[in-house]
């Protein structure tokens, strides 16, 4: 399990042919930065628990940076395996703690953009995925807002900085000590994955990495090798490759805002989704090296940030449709 630091370890939990990181910091107290998916907790946390000598009865706080399944899918697994662990999340992702229903009826999963795209048969591969990644439902024990303070004792103090945009509820944790960042799904270059692009589904994300800039971290610990053109492989970026990280992110977004206008303006605002994506994505498969989905045309998971720059570029989404069964 390789340390970030003294008191911080990277704990990697395999995730759909990838990894989501997950953080353990120590002070006199122990914290979990969020817990992976329903399998990670006995999988990844538990060894590395027993390497660093300690117990389950030994993890004091589990803080999700996010309620998505990859790194809150393995709450309720966790507190089922360390019930005195408290859990900390944002008021506004606290429901998605509910299980995999939850996640079905947010419009920010997946299987949202899935129905405004019109591909209702990909909708059930969505949900297969996350009855199978997305654990027990669990509750919170602590709402976690911007600026709180998490103490975990011997000068090891969490501060919450909100930083939506990737979910409403996105936060991430500064050790101001250390100028040491944990950033979950906020700051994401070009994507996680080649070819996906940045995930969020709101513009709050541009004003999300300046926050986090204005922070001036000097290590900063995501959930994923966040990159652009396979650069940068590591999780963790420290020194100037942390303002690379975020220049990248910014220029990734304003790649997308500049396609969803260009979208905008030639098709017009009541233009059909697919249609004013599909123009949008067109613009973006050069610039940001993103894989065209041949049974879409337009990769879910770049979906949503373009619907959020149509929106902001004056598109009118149509109302969403209900669904007939239930539906990051």
């Amino acid at each position: 399990m390789p340390p970030v630091s003294e008191r911080v370890y990277r704990v990697q939990a395999p995730y759909q042919g990838n990894a989501v990181h997950l953080y353990l910091v120590r002070g006199s107290k122990l914290a979990l930065i969020d817990s992976g998916a329903a399998d990670s907790p006995a999988s990844a946390v538990e060894p590395a628990l027993r390497e660093l000598g300690l117990a389950w009865s030994d993890l004091d706080f589990l803080l999700n940076t996010h309620g998505h399944a990859d790194h809150a899918g393995g709450n309720g697994e966790l507190k089922a395996l360390s019930p005195e662990t408290q859990v900390g999340i944002h008021p506004a992702d606290a429901h998605l703690l509910g299980g995999a229903d939850a996640h079905l009826h947010s419009q920010t999963d997946a299987s949202a953009i899935m129905r405004l795209m019109g591909r209702d048969d990909m909708v059930a591969e969505r949900e297969a995925v996350l009855r199978r990644i997305v654990g027990r439902s669990s509750g919170v024990d602590r709402e976690l807002t911007d600026g709180d303070v998490v103490d975990l004792g011997a000068d090891v103090r969490l501060r919450v900085v909100h930083t939506p945009g990737h979910t409403e509820g996105s936060v991430c944790f500064l050790w101001e000590a250390e100028d040491m960042l944990f950033s979950g799904d906020a700051v994401q270059g070009h994507g996680w994955r080649a070819g996906l692009g940045p995930i969020y589904h709101d513009t709050t994300y541009i004003a999300s990495l300046d926050r986090i800039s204005s922070v001036h971290p000097k290590v900063l610990c995501m959930g994923h090798t966040f990159g652009w053109g396979g650069v940068l492989n590591d999780p963790v970026r420290t020194g100037n490759d942390v303002e690379l990280t975020l220049q990248a992110s910014r220029n990734a977004a304003a790649a997308i805002d500049h396609a969803a206008s260009v979208a905008v303006e030639q098709l017009g605002p009541d233009a059909p989704f697919l249609q004013v994506a599909q123009a949008a994505f067109r613009e973006l498969v050069y610039q940001l090296a993103i894989t065209w989905d041949r049974r879409t045309d337009v990769p879910p998971a770049a979906a949503g940030a373009i619907r959020a720059h149509l929106l902001a570029h004056g598109w009118h989404a149509p109302a969403p449709a209900t669904a007939a069964t239930p539906h990051s």
